[in-house]
């Protein structure tokens, strides 16, 4: 817990040195579910983080940290809502019976509120581990965010 901590209040205070609505910082449900952060590096390229629990046959400790290209205006919902198609590369660590580092490749849907600096998100990212239990996993999960 105090790890988890530690990391939100770095988030947090990193959004100084910031720009304007560049750094995210929210909440995840699914696998895992915890906190999450988004780093905007320009219009279509950024840098994600999750810490949180993975829940299964057992509750596991689980980091994770991508990047991704976004596409604005992907897709749209009821021909209104602007949802954008992201996807990336990155890494996963989870802290099992024994450490397990995999390979993650994200792929989701975001759509930004028009009015806040917040998003929403919905994705599936699979995983292949090569350290610690060796094979395939997957990580879905719904959250959102809110900009500094």
């Amino acid at each position: 817990m105090k790890l988890i901590l530690v990391i939100l209040l770095l988030a947090l205070s990193s959004s100084l040195f910031a720009s304007a609505n560049q750094l995210g910082v929210g909440a995840m449900v699914g696998n895992p579910t915890g906190l999450n952060g988004k780093y905007w590096l320009d219009d279509q390229k950024a840098v994600d983080a999750g810490v949180g629990f993975s829940f299964g046959s057992q509750t596991n400790f689980s980091l994770h940290s991508d990047y991704l290209l976004q596409n604005e205006g992907a897709f749209f919902f009821n021909d209104v809502y602007a949802l954008d198609l992201y996807y990336g590369v990155g890494g996963r660590m989870q802290f099992a019976d024994s450490l397990e580092i995999g390979l993650r490749v994200p792929v989701g849907l975001a759509h930004k509120f028009a009015n806040q600096p917040a998003d929403a998100f919905a994705e599936i990212a699979p995983i292949l581990d090569f350290v610690g239990r060796t094979g395939l996993d997957v990580h879905l999960a719904v959250g959102a965010r809110f900009y500094f």
